[in-house]
């Protein structure tokens, strides 16, 4: 809008008021005034950690973001901004709005349209038993001879569906299996712990095989109306959330389906343009049942040779040339005792002995409001930490650190402790916008955050995007990029990161199409590709593209994905001209 025009209405604006139009602001001063408003504003966006980024975008991604802001701006107003009427206000609908409503209406959108072909560059925050939807698990499980189902109660009322708990196996002779039984587990003479053979539990289910599985997703996965209970906090939420990982675990324990999965994982994350990913998985005790048999293989080392040879055969495809690799951040249950936790331990300086190349960092994870914190867990912190020293092995941390609402409070304070061991990033992050002298040292010391804003908004972190505090980080310097946490337990029913992309593009009109790319580069720029002691790791996220080592070449090679499709999008959508945004 030219200055001209700003000034136009003020002569009626002023009449309108009952004030002679000799008594509006002198327009020289109005001038001045908008001349210091937009140097504020310049100088407050050189503060910002997306500032070089978007500084250096070229002719074509300009083109781009300025198209992508038009068909944003167009559809918040003609798309979301639905008002709705008297006793329908469960029909309001608005840009930002809380992610379970959302949803299903993202997909129809031209911004989603966009948003789900972007190179998103790296995944480093997502947890391994829940990097897939669970409907394309049951579908496997389905598929696959000898699964069973067990039940701890019958589920003959909606009540006993609500408390029971569920798990599945693999029986090799069904027949021979005095446990294995063809009775519905909806039968009043179903006794708990009797496996049913999962095709005939999906059979004999009223309603049939979708029931039955809309019944398993109530078990691993959190439902829409339990995110939308805000006003019962935290605490409840985490307990529904954490009954999910048993049953989620234990359909991926037989061999077959563990490769299926990986397969079926492997090819939607280069489909959402994901080509690294850290994956935070424990290994501490035998889960994986071999091929043909029925009981766990006691070789801790077992799942990950099933990983590395998935990971080869697709890596061998055309498709899966995308897929730059996956490395493993070791995770341990925050709650432990002190004797477990060490014994956990040693175990992953084994696997990293045993693996070097796959093990990338440690990490305790769970609630942290509940579990031990940092300082509580700090003698086998350091005990790990001069063990891996005393090896000449680099095994760096990436604690999970102010995931809370608390302010002061002992999680809270795990921002502080994170900082001290020189964790080289950080999970989650929620409160550390409380905290300027943190914010100062993060930015200054390169700690990335690790940001999961769909995540934190189902486990009542944030009641919607709209109040997530990563404009407050960015603002401040601080590093952070995208990831996506569990999101097959979470609602997301995806494997990639397009949903948690969307959410902060269409949330935050600072962000924008570069803001978005300044993301997806952090990402592959804080990626721990190669172990690197702490001042290689410094250096080259300093030098970025223009370094020597693997991490520079990621960075052009994401750099080039980057600029196609920027072009991609000139192409497609040149008719958005942000100027002619009314005509549309």
């Amino acid at each position: 809008m030219k200055f001209s025009q700003v000034l136009q209405p003020l002569p009626v604006l002023a009449s309108l008021f009952g004030y002679a139009v000799s008594q509006t602001p002198d327009y020289p001063a109005v001038k001045e005034h908008l001349k210091k408003r937009t140097e504020l504003i310049a100088q407050e966006k050189l503060q910002r950690q997306d500032h070089e980024f978007r500084s250096n975008l070229s002719p074509i991604a300009k083109q781009a973001e300025a198209i992508v802001g038009a068909i944003r701006e167009y559809e918040i107003l003609h798309f979301w901004r639905k008002p709705a009427g008297i006793e329908l206000e469960d029909n309001e609908r608005y840009a930002g709005e809380i992610f379970a409503n959302a949803k299903p209406l993202i997909p129809s959108t031209k911004l989603w349209a966009i948003v789900s072909k972007m190179p998103k560059g790296s995944l480093l925050h997502v947890h391994s038993s829940a990097i897939l939807q669970f409907e394309t698990i049951f579908d496997i499980l389905l598929e696959t001879p000898g699964i069973v189902l067990e039940s701890s109660q019958e589920l003959s009322t909606m009540l006993a569906k609500e408390n029971a708990t569920i798990a599945f196996s693999h029986v090799t002779n069904l027949a021979a299996d005095a446990k294995v039984a063809n009775v519905s587990i909806e039968s009043p003479y179903y006794q708990p712990g009797t496996k049913v053979p999962v095709q005939y539990a999906a059979e004999t289910f009223s309603g049939g095989r979708d029931d039955f599985i809309d019944f398993l997703m109530t078990k691993v996965a959190v439902t829409r109306e339990e995110v939308l209970r805000h006003d019962l906090g935290v605490d409840e939420i985490w307990r529904k959330f954490q009954s999910c990982f048993d049953p989620a675990g234990s359909a991926m324990t037989y061999e077959p389906v563990v490769r299926k999965t990986y397969q079926s994982v492997f090819n939607a994350w280069v489909d959402d343009g994901i080509y690294w990913v850290e994956l935070r998985s424990g290994g501490a005790s035998a889960k994986i049942i071999p091929d043909g048999q029925d009981t766990a293989n006691p070789d801790l080392d077992f799942w990950i040779h099933i990983l590395l040879d998935e990971l080869q055969k697709f890596q061998a495809t055309e498709k899966g040339k995308a897929l730059w690799g996956v490395r493993i951040i070791w995770a341990d249950y925050r709650g432990l005792s002190r004797s477990k936790l060490m014994s956990n331990m040693e175990k992953a300086i084994e696997r990293k002995q045993h693996f070097p190349e796959l093990f990338s960092g440690y990490d305790v994870v769970a609630q942290e409001d509940l579990g031990r914190t940092l300082i509580d867990l700090a003698p086998e912190l350091l005990w790990f930490r001069n063990k891996t020293d005393s090896l000449n092995m680099t095994y760096p941390f990436f604690f999970h650190a102010g995931e809370t609402l608390g302010d002061g409070n002992s999680t809270d304070d795990n921002l502080f402790d994170a900082l001290l061991f020189d964790s080289r990033r950080i999970g989650h992050g929620f409160s550390l916008y409380k905290h300027p002298l943190l914010l100062e040292q993060y930015a200054e010391k390169k700690i990335m955050v690790e940001v999961c804003p769909i995540s934190n908004e189902v486990l009542r972190l944030a009641t919607d995007i709209l109040h997530h505090p990563i404009p407050a980080m960015i603002a401040n310097g601080v590093a952070t990029a995208i990831s996506n946490d569990d999101p097959a337990i979470l609602g997301e029913d995806a494997a990639g990161l397009s949903y948690d992309f969307f959410q902060i593009i269409q949330g935050f009109d600072n962000i924008g199409l570069g803001g978005l790319g300044a993301l997806a580069q952090n990402s592959v720029r804080w990626s721990n590709f190669v172990d690197q002691n702490q001042e290689e790791w410094i250096r080259d996220i300093e030098m970025g593209a223009s370094g020597s080592g693997k991490k520079a070449e990621r960075l052009q090679q994401w750099q080039e994905k980057w600029e196609s499709y920027c072009q991609w999008i000139v192409d497609n959508y040149s008719d958005w001209n942000a100027t002619l945004i009314a005509h549309h």
